[in-house]
């Protein structure tokens, strides 16, 4: 069960440049289009979180867990993703343009219309 609700990320987002999340529970929450540039959501529980159409510009999102997550069309440019678990998750028509994904699980991960990645 999620840590916070969707009215408290708001919060933390509103008034803080650069949220720090890390290692916070927001599994099942709906984050849909929410800006989370340059947040810290490393070791983040984000599964079966919904951030589709959301903002994580640049965002750091090493060791997260975003199992059954969706992100649909969300905006991860540059975002570090490093050892990121994305099993099942759903990445359809997101932008991964420049982003980093090492040792990241894909297994299962739909990734229809992904935009940079290398073919």
């Amino acid at each position: 069960m999620a840590e916070l609700t969707r009215q408290d990320v708001i919060k933390i987002l509103a008034v803080t440049e650069s949220a720090r999340l890390s290692g916070v529970d927001l599994s099942g929450l709906d984050l849909s289009s929410l800006n989370f540039y340059g947040a810290d959501l490393i070791r983040a529980n984000l599964s079966k979180a919904n951030l589709s159409f959301a903002y994580l510009r640049e965002a750091r999102l090493e060791e997260a867990n975003l199992s059954s997550a969706k992100l649909m069309f969300a905006n991860l440019k540059n975002a570090n993703l490093n050892e990121a678990n994305l099993e099942k998750a759903n990445l359809t028509g997101a932008n991964l343009k420049d982003s980093s994904m090492y040792h990241a699980n894909l297994t299962g991960t739909i990734m229809e219309e992904v935009k940079g990645l290398e073919k």
